[in-house]
């Protein structure tokens, strides 16, 4: 076994208020293939930042041969990070100033896990194994998507690491692309000797790993673990238990009153008396019994009228109650599909807002003065259609010890209105000022910084109720203005000069 992950729990804010993932725990093998799949917003990539040690979970333990990770130094578990875990992010996340040899290189170059022509040795070798022999020198900007994620892919795996994970990683891909980059990781999987975790929402590449996990609501099942216990409660559409009632009083006909009747009838049945040989006597005895019999008679015909009239009664009342059954059933039925559309408004606006529109850091050059221009782009892959990006607000923090300090961020241009018409790619600029004396150096001579975009975003531009939320972090190294790269060099071996600023994933 090479990672076992325990009741792993993440919540933002006080309390349960935001419980992105709650109680999730799974297993990892030797050379094991895992996949996750589930909707947008189930806590899918949270759960995956958490296992390979880019998230601390509130809760559990991520046991790494049986060691709790989340338990060992920052800097230990940054080298594990390097050496032992590989990462094939959502968005290919490649530095646009580097080639794809230099890319893939980069990890084992910060890392020092190995000489610089070694790094560089390997990194070609990766990319003629993923079919980019031909395009080691070329850009980022200058390559496919397929061939971006190619290169992505042999950057995760530079330092031969014993785990590798992939977030979505044919999400934004056509579907000629998608089967060649799921057919690469396949056969990569067969010939280095890493277990692997996929979180994918394509259940063609989630069907072919050796386990298959389900993630909803921020809940992880296994393929045979039952929904039921953990599923939020539905409305129920079966008619209330005393509808049984009515339908057992139903089979019970009224008329079977009719054998009392009967009986009745032979009770007060008449005796057959002879008048002709019994004179006054006799008639008067008839004329008694005849009495009696018309009086019986009549209270017969009194009581027969009670059990009928209850019938009619018990009619009129079952045929009320089962239209108030069937008024009762068409409102939870109109109520079921009210919120079934409801879900389903929430869903697609959710996934327009997460898939649909991309955000990255595009580029950062220096005004001089530790002032940086820092350029975010906005792209809208969804074609013509627009999307809307409501009072947008970046702020932009420098870490200091253990905190985040704010900075002067200032918007230039259209990245100042108040809404932001978004068609394709958009960039937008700002004014950094990141004028600070002391600050934490997680890579040597590098500032932390992290950039917070907030948006509410709607296919609308005037929106009544098609609105979401999306909050971003960008996180990236950056070269500060009075230092020079001799300095840099001395700490940090780079295969040209020191980048002005390096790409962090989400952590």
């Amino acid at each position: 076994m090479i990672l076992r992950a325990v009741g792993l729990c993440k919540r933002y804010g006080d309390g349960a208020k935001c419980e992105v993932v709650r109680q999730a725990s799974l297993t990892l093998g030797e050379r094991e293939f895992v996949s996750i799949v589930g909707p947008s917003g189930s806590g899918k990539s949270t759960l995956l930042a958490m296992i390979g040690a880019l998230a601390k979970p509130t809760e559990g333990q991520v046991l790494l041969d049986d060691q709790d990770l989340w338990a060992s130094p920052e800097r230990t578990i940054a080298d594990i990070r390097c050496r032992s875990m590989g990462f094939v992010f959502q968005f290919f996340s490649l530095l646009p100033n580097l080639r794809a040899i230099d890319n893939v290189a980069l990890p084992a170059l910060l890392g020092a896990s190995m000489a610089a022509e070694d790094a560089y040795a390997r990194a070609q070798a990766l990319l003629e194994r993923v079919g980019l022999s031909e395009r080691m020198s070329a850009y980022p900007g200058e390559m496919s998507g397929g061939e971006q994620r190619r290169v992505a892919i042999a950057r995760a795996l530079i330092n031969a690491p014993r785990l590798l994970f992939a977030d979505e990683p044919t999400s934004d891909l056509d579907e000629d692309t998608e089967d060649d980059i799921i057919t690469l990781l396949e056969e990569l999987r067969r010939e280095t000797p890493c277990g692997m975790i996929i979180v994918t929402h394509n259940l063609e590449l989630a069907k072919r790993a050796d386990r298959m996990y389900h993630m909803k609501h921020g809940m992880l099942y296994a393929p045979t673990a039952p929904l039921a216990p953990h599923q939020p409660s539905t409305l129920s559409l079966s008619p209330p238990p005393v509808a049984a009632a009515y339908s057992t009083l139903k089979q019970t006909p009224v008329g079977s009153l009719g054998s009392d009747r009967r009986e009745n009838a032979e009770l007060f049945k008449p005796a057959q008396i002879s008048i002709s040989s019994r004179g006054n006597k006799a008639f008067q005895s008839e004329s008694t019994h005849a009495s009696r019999t018309n009086g019986a008679r009549e209270l017969r015909q009194l009581g027969g009228l009670l059990p009928a009239a209850a019938g009619r009664a018990l009619g009129i009342a079952a045929a009320i109650f089962t239209l108030a059954l069937l008024g009762n059933y068409s409102v939870l039925r109109y109520q079921h599909y009210k919120i079934a559309l409801e879900q389903d408004r929430l869903s697609a606006l959710e996934d327009l807002a997460t898939s649909t529109l991309k955000s990255e850091i595009e580029s950062i050059s220096q005004l001089g003065d530790n002032h940086y221009d820092v350029t975010i782009y906005l792209e809208n892959t969804s074609g013509d259609k627009p999307l809307y990006v409501l009072e947008p607000s970046v702020q932009a923090f420098i870490q200091v010890g253990s905190e985040w300090r704010e900075m002067p961020l200032t918007p230039i241009d259209k990245a100042t209105a108040a809404v932001l018409k978004v068609v394709g790619r958009q960039s937008y600029h700002f004014d950094l000022n990141a004028k600070i004396d002391k600050y934490a150096q997680l890579l040597p001579h590098y500032m932390h910084v992290r950039f917070t975009n907030s948006m509410l975003i709607s296919p609308e531009s005037r929106p009544q109720k098609e609105l979401f939320q999306r909050n971003d972090n960008y996180f990236i190294y950056l070269k500060p203005d009075n230092l020079d790269d001799a300095t840099i060099t001395k700490d940090v071996r780079f295969a040209g000069p020191p980048p002005l600023w390096i790409w962090m994933p989400p952590h």
